[in-house]
């Protein structure tokens, strides 16, 4: 069956303008994670393609679709989440794109997902990872921490040690411990100098947080 995407695209619509459109109706939100994340990891994975090349049909698709089937942090099958999302993506494109086409776009989404621990090996691969990893860092990957650990019912940070200074971070308890356990590990995991230099301004930001929380606190943050 033709779905409504489809339907009312014209001859002039681009592959990329129709998986933009197709997300906003099949992907399901959960918090961090909805159209305003698709939004910024298309923007950051355009300018990334801008400076490393790339097939930028694949990347545009891939950052549009990335998400499909996308399950919440504490969900069991976590970790098929992307290589589902990959699937999806491949069954929606269909033959509008070439079999090498299909092949890097399947490898963008389904090795874009940290918690599978999947390595990216293509140009394509690398930047919607990277795009993505870059989503968890400076202002915005504060906000959604912050909200992921408040929808999951988390403890804000642990009042005697908030930045992990004599424990091990658990991010399933305290939602700061994250930063901590995964966020701050995300820039020594990135494919692509232009991420790279992203995210230390990303990181700077945190950063800078931290500080100001530390002071408020009574608990001077240092790193």
């Amino acid at each position: 069956m033709m779905t409504d995407t489809l339907k009312h695209a014209t001859s002039t619509t681009s592959l990329a303008e129709l998986a933009k459109a197709h997300a906003h109706t099949a992907m399901a939100s959960t918090a961090g994670h909805d159209m305003a994340h698709l939004e910024r990891v298309h923007r950051v994975a355009m300018m990334l393609w801008e400076q490393e090349g790339g097939d930028r049909e694949v990347i545009e698709v891939a950052a549009w679709l990335h998400d499909l089937v996308n399950l919440p942090k504490d969900h069991p099958n976590r970790r098929d989440a992307s290589t589902l999302s990959a699937e999806a993506a491949l069954t929606w494109v269909g033959e509008r794109m070439s079999s090498e086409q299909r092949d890097l776009l399947f490898e963008a989404i389904q090795r874009h997902s940290y918690s599978a621990s999947f390595v990216p090996e293509s140009l394509e691969a690398k930047i919607v990872c990277d795009a993505d990893r870059l989503d968890a860092l400076g202002a915005v990957g504060l906000m959604r921490t912050l909200e992921t650990g408040g929808a999951l019912g988390r403890a804000s940070f642990h009042t005697d040690d908030p930045f992990c200074t004599a424990r091990e971070p658990d991010d399933g308890v305290f939602t700061l411990d994250h930063v901590f356990a995964k966020l701050f590990k995300l820039p020594a995991m990135l494919h692509t100098d232009a991420a790279r230099r992203v995210a230390r301004r990303r990181i700077a930001v945190m950063e800078d947080f931290l500080k100001a929380l530390g002071d408020e606190v009574g608990h001077p943050y240092s790193r």
